[in-house]
């Protein structure tokens, strides 16, 4: 048909909240810890600290909210003195993807460039190596330069997936002892603090695996600590547990299809007889895809009142909605529509030619890999 538009590419639009791989990033969400029945940790992070000393409940301290935790770099008067924070991650890394780690970490000390990244399969508190006998994945000195001072600073780092991670790891991995008088008055510890950590994969189209939220809820009710997680640690490594294996992120589609304004009669509404054979292939394209939803985004021009556009945009994507709900392949998918009006124009409403096409329903359905 003469002036049909069909456009179906192959993109991505995920929210960048969908894709975090760590749960309580910011350390806000405080674990009840069952030994002492008191507020002593993170949520979903764990520390191989035996006391209380590494997570900071201070506004002032923290880089934002009121919560932020330390490492040790090492101490005045024990050699190789040194702690790290270990997370589950929700999902299992595809192989050979690339992920975004940001963090933001500071010190009294000169060292940043030596605060390490370690992913691994097994649970670091079930290593049997000492943390500084382990190699980082990464380093925050990698493409990251500090400052000398005690300033929070930010850390961006890029990591390349083998496809058998399940647990994230923050440490001092420096290969010299760390000892001697800090510096501080009444300090003994060489600490490191670290906030808001974060970790996506920069590939938009990878979205949570399936079973994340009972993941979520796995991870926050591990609430054993202190001498109860040892305990639970030494029943585990007699035991040889092998290492965790998550399910791996999922990668989303979305199709789209570009519906001209030819296909709805004039200023109104209701869908024109010829959008019924562009809409039923659509809809056959549908077959044997795992879809997720469909979002339906009806656009006008810059002519008209506001509320008509208004109006006219929502009631044609509306339209679109209960024709493609008789769908076999739509019938049981969450559906979208939105109006638009005229504020997401592809062209400038300069003349009429780019008004029409201005005037249009556009459909993204998203489906998994």
């Amino acid at each position: 048909m003469k002036g049909l538009l069909l456009i179906l590419i192959s993109c991505c639009f995920l929210p960048a909240s969908a894709r975090q791989l760590l749960l309580n990033g910011g350390f806000e969400d405080e674990n009840i810890c069952t030994e002492y029945n008191v507020n002593c940790a993170p949520e979903a992070w764990i520390s191989n600290s035996s006391g209380f000393s590494n997570y900071f409940k201070d506004p002032n301290r923290s880089h934002s909210g009121a919560h932020c935790m330390a490492i040790e770099a090492g101490h005045s008067r024990k050699p190789y003195q040194r702690t790290f924070i270990r997370s589950q991650l929700l999902c299992g890394l595809r192989k050979g993807s690339r992920y975004q780690l940001r963090f933001f970490v500071k010190s009294p000390h000169a060292l940043l460039d030596s605060v390490g990244v370690y992913f691994g399969s097994m649970d670091p508190l079930l290593e049997r190596k000492p943390v500084h006998r382990l190699s980082s994945s990464l380093f925050a000195g990698d493409n990251n330069r500090f400052v000398a001072d005690s300033s929070w600073q930010p850390v961006t780092l890029t990591y390349l997936a083998k496809g058998d991670e399940s647990y994230i790891t923050l440490a001092y991995f420096g290969v010299n002892d760390v000892t001697g008088p800090t510096g501080l008055d009444k300090e003994n510890h060489f600490f490191i603090f670290i906030d808001d950590i974060s970790l996506r994969a920069e590939n938009q189209q990878e979205a949570l695996c399936d079973d994340w939220q009972s993941m979520q809820d796995e991870i926050y009710a591990e609430n054993a600590r202190h001498e109860f997680l040892q305990r639970i640690i030494k029943i585990k490594r007699d035991r040889s547990q092998g290492p965790l294996i998550l399910s791996p992120m999922r990668v989303s589609t979305v199709d789209t299809l570009t519906m001209p304004d030819i296909l709805f009669v004039r200023g109104k509404a209701t869908l024109e007889a010829a959008s019924f054979l562009l809409l039923d292939s659509f809809c056959r394209q549908m077959k044997d895809k795992r879809i997720d939803s469909l979002v339906i985004d009806g656009h006008a021009d810059s002519t008209g009142t506001a509320a008509i556009n208004d109006s006219l945009s929502l009631g044609r994507a509306m339209s679109t909605a209960t024709y493609l709900r008789g769908c076999a392949y739509f019938g049981r998918v969450p559906l979208l529509p939105r109006g638009w009006s005229a504020r997401k124009p592809v062209f400038p409403n300069t003349n009429e030619e780019n008004r029409r096409r201005n005037r249009r329903v556009e459909l993204r359905v998203y489906y998994r890999e």
